[in-house]
């Protein structure tokens, strides 16, 4: 309706110039003022559908039939609405100002009777921004004042019974806050004194009494975080209200989490295991579960989050944020939830995550990173893993996922050495296949040194370690036993390859020098790991009557192999002291 209106005021004064130059030409009949007319319509029309809308949006028993949504109306027009606002406004300051000049009992029960005779007309936007606007932001954050210091009784904020003291004569207030803040109607001298001037408990309060609009919500939530943090014996009620109003908006949770140093103070061990309410970390876990899984919100922002997560827990100052707790039944430890949420849902960005890595530890070549995954290093993520990791159930979760993403780069669809019909097309498909194997070596690579710095048992860690490493081995060489043209290893197929991939003696020799072998170098037991590799191979071609390989396929071979063990297993050895 506003373009059609914008449309016929640009018609307008071509329409009205036309009909004055041809005079007498022009039949009798309407004209430009038509347009005026039509135009008048459709902005009224525009606007009593825009305030419609919003109220219904705010209606919290609004009902919904075919999928439209409808609620009655207490006023007939936004204007009204309005005007009834601006009475009520006028109402409460009167109130306001007769308790100030004799603060008597009488006299606050007076107030309190207006304010709740507010109740059920403030998610009327139009209505609020008239209550809000008359009333003015003095007497707003005067009545937080006066009802913090009459029902207030924890230090940190509202506990659930102080607020269903205050709920009858703050509700109303917090609603029309919303409301007109929500719609852009909110007067911005309240706004700014709310912000910069009102203690955190009426900014958690605020929050707690009503969903608020999700730019309050992370303006007043990192105002909070950055007084988060257990200062008092009483439980943290500020930073659970705000965790429990991230919980209730997923664009405001992700920008929240996108922004600043907002992570760092809200997961940091302090706040995350010494608010003292009940179910916090469940509580945050809920937000991150809702702003960081795969696809949820805005995609930016979601990354965003995620690398200011990892950032954090990159920081082993930050671990004990994920540390188990203590049932209070049965004595045993419970995983952390927040730790449960990371492990399961870091998977989206394993191939960033892998790209990192390949880039700073194989080929720069091999991944270009977008600018902004180049904040973070490989070693942060590693050591992020090496925070989640601590929960031994995560490794099943983080296997199982490593898995699908082995899958999902489909090494067997490029043959390493190529089998295309030209030598240009054969080396395309050499290089895809590299690039794939070394992004499956380089996420094997995050995970095992995760694993180094996660406090796991030996025996623990080296079972999985193994199964990584040799994982994408075993992929690799099943997507070329299946035949590989051009002369190279044909007609070789799975059967024929049974003893190199079912025995698969690179894993045993790894086992035992990981097991007993005297130290050495990490180089030089790399080599021989790698030596037996190829060895195996050039054994199974010959019991099948192969040729061998040229020494350019093997020295492609072997470095194939090399780019993706090399990295992993010197780190490996380093950190065993090697």
């Amino acid at each position: 309706m506003r373009e059609t209106a914008q449309r016929a005021a640009t018609l307008r004064p071509y329409l009205s110039a036309s009909i004055t130059e041809a005079g007498t030409d022009w039949p009798a009949g309407p004209g430009a003022e038509v347009l005026d007319r039509c135009r008048q319509f459709l902005l009224t029309a525009q606007h009593d559908l825009t305030w419609r809308v919003q109220t219904i949006e705010r209606t919290e028993n609004a009902t919904a039939r075919r999928g439209v949504k409808g609620a009655e109306f207490a006023f007939p027009s936004a204007e009204s609405a309005h005007a009834a606002g601006a009475v009520a406004g006028d109402a409460v300051k009167a109130a306001w100002t007769a308790y100030q000049s004799d603060p008597s009992s009488m006299n606050w029960r007076r107030l309190q009777s207006v304010l709740g005779e507010r109740q059920g007309k403030t998610s009327d936007v139009a209505y609020a921004a008239g209550l809000l606007t008359q009333m003015g932001a003095a007497t707003f954050a005067e009545i937080l004042r006066v009802e913090r210091q009459k029902y207030q009784n924890s230090r940190s904020g509202y506990s659930p019974a102080d607020l269903a003291r205050v709920r009858n004569d703050l509700g109303p207030l917090a609603d029309a806050f919303a409301s007109a803040d929500s719609t852009g109607k909110l007067p911005a001298d309240l706004r700014a004194r709310l912000l910069d001037h009102s203690p955190m408990d009426d900014l958690a309060a605020l929050l707690a009494l009503t969903p608020q609009s999700r730019r309050f919500v992370v303006d007043a939530g990192t105002k909070l975080a950055e007084s988060s943090g257990h200062k008092t014996p009483d439980p943290d009620w500020n930073t659970h209200w705000l965790a429990k109003a991230l919980s209730q908006d997923l664009g405001a949770a992700q920008e929240f989490l996108a922004t600043g140093d907002n992570v760092q103070l809200l997961l940091r061990p302090e706040v995350v295991k010494s608010t003292g309410t009940p179910g916090f970390e469940k509580l945050l876990a809920d937000v991150l579960d809702k702003a960081l899984a795969p696809n949820a919100g805005d995609d930016n922002l979601r990354r965003a989050a995620w690398i200011n997560t990892i950032k954090l827990f990159s920081n082993h100052s930050a671990w004990p944020s994920l540390a188990p707790s203590i049932s209070e039944t049965t004595g045993l430890p419970v995983p952390s939830p927040v730790g449960q949420v990371l492990a399961r849902h870091i998977h989206q960005y394993f191939p960033e995550l892998a790209g990192i890595w390949t880039t700073a530890n194989l080929d720069e070549r091999l991944a270009t990173p977008n600018d902004t995954w180049r904040a973070i290093k490989s070693n942060e993520i590693v050591a992020f893993f090496g925070s989640i990791l601590r929960d031994p159930a995560a490794l099943s979760v983080l296997k199982e996922d490593y898995r699908t993403f082995i899958d999902n780069l489909d090494l067997g669809k490029d043959h390493p050495f190529g089998n295309a019909t030209t030598e240009a097309a054969r080396q395309l498909q050499r290089n895809a296949f590299y690039a794939k194997s070394s992004q499956a070596a380089g996420m094997a690579s995050l995970l095992i040194g995760g694993l180094h710095e996660a406090d796991l048992s030996a025996e623990e860690a080296r079972d999985v370690q193994i199964q990584l490493m040799f994982f994408p081995v075993d992929m690799a060489v099943g997507a070329f036993s299946g035949g590989v043209g051009g002369g190279l290893i044909a007609e070789t197929a799975i059967g024929k390859a049974a003893d190199f991939i079912v025995k698969n003696p690179g894993q045993d020799i790894f086992s035992q020098l990981w097991d007993g072998a005297p130290p050495e170098e990490a180089s030089d037991l790399t080599n021989t790991l790698l030596g037996s590799q190829i060895d195996a191979l050039t054994a199974s071609r010959r019991q099948h009557g192969l040729p061998p390989l040229s020494d350019g396929d093997m020295l492609y071979l072997e470095n194939t192999f090399r780019g993706l063990l090399l990295p992993v297993v010197l780190d490996a050895f380093k950190k065993r002291g090697g």
